[in-house]
This record gives structure tokens, sequence and C-alpha cells, in this order.
């Protein structure tokens, strides 16, 4: 009799533990296709287009913001991680040339930042291209993503993607 209630319990516990991170990823999932369907239907770029091309962006505010910024972000739009995997890969030939520029620049102070600016569009650029899109489709994602994250996570979650994407 022990071991039916054993079994019993056993499964209950198996199946809420599978059912919970479920219910996370479909929030998630929910929450990116939502996002995707604005920049599909707004700008007229294909699913796989506006997934990495968000994901580009995304991971460009990762690299530039503060963990407890990205964190503030990353809860406000639930799934983000998986539009950064999306991302296409940045090439070695951009890579290689932001490297050159970024020692180029070093220790010339204001130029840094500039230089640091552009490295990182360089690398949006790069990407976008990739997924068959203009560097000036970058422009027209960003207020996208922008009006996305403050329905989200409302103006400061907006703002804060807004100080990287300047």
């Amino acid at each position: 009799m022990k071991m039916k209630k054993m079994t019993g319990l056993i499964a209950l516990f198996s199946f809420l533990l599978m059912s919970f991170p479920a219910g996370i990823v479909c929030a998630e999932t929910s929450t990116t296709m939502d996002l995707v369907k604005m920049l599909t239907s707004q700008l007229g770029v294909t699913e796989p287009q506006a997934t990495g091309g968000a994901g580009a962006l995304f991971d460009m505010a990762k690299g530039a913001l503060s963990k407890t910024d990205y964190g503030q972000v990353a809860g406000a739009i639930p799934g983000i991680g998986d539009l950064i995997k999306a991302a296409p890969a940045v090439s070695e030939s951009t890579s290689d040339a932001s490297d050159k520029m970024a020692g180029l620049a070093g220790g010339l102070g204001g130029l840094t930042k500039a230089v640091e600016s552009a490295n990182k569009f360089a690398a949006v650029n790069d990407q976008f291209k990739q997924l068959g899109l203009d560097a000036d489709m970058v422009s027209q994602f960003i207020p996208v993503l922008l009006s996305f994250a403050n329905s989200a996570g409302g103006e400061s979650v907006m703002n804060i993607l807004q100080s990287v994407w300047q």
C-alpha cells in the first residue's frame, strides 16, 4: 500500500516539475512571438529576419548594460535570451576590424567611446547583412523594439534600451 502512495506522489511531483517550465516557456514564446509579429507586420521583414535582428540589437544591449539594467530588461521581456541566440554570429572580418579600431583608439579619451559605439553598430550591421537586411533597417527596428519594451516593461525599460541604441 505504501508503495502505491509513493509511486503516486512521484508521478504527481514529476508532472508538476515538467509542467512548470513548460508554462514559462509558453509565456516566453508568446511574448517573443508578439514582438516578432510586430516587426514583421510593421517592417515587412520575415520571421527569421525579425527574430535575428531583434536578437542582434538585444545582444548589443546586453553587452553594453550593467547586469542590473540588463536584468531589468530581461525580466520585462521574457524570451529575450532566445532572440539573442537567434542572431547570427558576427563575421570574423567585422570582429577583427572592430578589435583593430579599438586598439588604435585606446588611450585617446573621448575618441575611445565613439569607436566603441561604432564597433557595436558595425557588429549589428554585419548581423543584419547576414539576415539579408540593409544597414538602414537597424534604425527602423529600434523604434519598434523601444515601443515593445515600453509596453512590456514601462518607460524605465524603454529608457534603458534607448540609452544603448542612441
